[in-house]
């Protein structure tokens, strides 16, 4: 019987480099650099590395200051570092703790920003959370998003479920989904007041807002279109087509509504 060949370990201190290829565990200490493609276990990166080629790896730590150039593909991917992606990202597990900039699409499972994410290209998940900041150029498409963070969207936000609650100003092109929840954070926090005020209200500004069940608050919007619509205090919207329900807070201006 043929026994498989053994991967080695790869191990980068201080500013070496080595070619591509198969490997046990990657592990780059420093501002080591890898030429080529890289298929291997597990990643690691806790300097300035640089990965010239793609890698296939069943998980990639990074810490530092890193530049991935090709093609990533990875169970688990956690960036708590500032990184950044020149090619394709897919990943089941991505989770962003400090800085990630991504050049090209994002394709996850569960995509978690803690930190700061930039995506340039489209974002498909299943699972999308934000606590941090995520800034995303193109459409971002989920099963599930939310939200506690700052989110600036440029092309369409659409998901099943979407909830997204604010205590800084937020921005989305366009919103689509079956359930869309806008609220407010409710901050007891000194320090997150002081930042409130010196920031002006949070609110959501985008053009239309499209889904079944619609609750919103501190929103501006050209256009809201469902169901059943609640349209809460500090919302500011230009016209409502509804074909159930429509709730209008006294605080909120709407200036035309329309049943279809």
């Amino acid at each position: 019987m043929e026994q498989a060949t053994k991967r080695h370990d790869l191990k980068i201190n201080g500013s070496g480099s080595a070619g591509g290829g198969q490997y046990e565990d990657v592990s780059i200490s420093g501002s080591g650099k890898i030429h080529g493609d890289v298929e291997c276990e597990s990643l690691k990166i806790d300097g300035s590395g640089k990965m010239e080629g793609s890698v296939l790896a069943e998980q990639i730590k990074i810490s530092g200051s890193s530049t991935l150039k090709g093609k990533i593909e990875t169970k688990l991917l956690k960036v708590n570092g500032s990184t950044k992606f020149e090619e394709t990202v897919s990943a089941e597990e991505f989770t962003v703790n400090g800085s990630a900039k991504m050049l090209k699409e994002l394709t996850a499972g569960e995509f978690k920003v803690n930190g700061s994410a930039k995506v340039m290209g489209k974002i498909q998940a299943e699972r999308v959370e934000v606590t941090g900041l995520l800034s995303a150029s193109k459409d971002c498409e989920a099963e599930s998003f939310r939200s506690s963070g700052v989110i600036h969207i440029g092309g369409l936000l659409s998901a099943d479920q979407i909830e997204i609650c604010m205590d800084h100003y937020s921005k989305v092109k366009e919103i689509g989904g079956e359930t869309i929840t806008v609220s407010v954070e409710k901050s007891f926090s000194l320090f997150r007041r002081l930042f409130r005020f010196l920031n002006s209200d949070p609110y959501l500004q985008t053009e239309v807002i499209e889904g079944d069940t619609i609750r919103l608050q501190n929103t501006k919007a050209k256009l809201v279109r469902g169901k059943d619509i609640s349209i809460g205090e500090n919302c500011e919207i230009g016209t409502v087509e509804y074909t159930g329900s429509l709730d209008v807070h006294p605080k909120a201006a709407v200036q035309e509504s329309v049943k279809v």
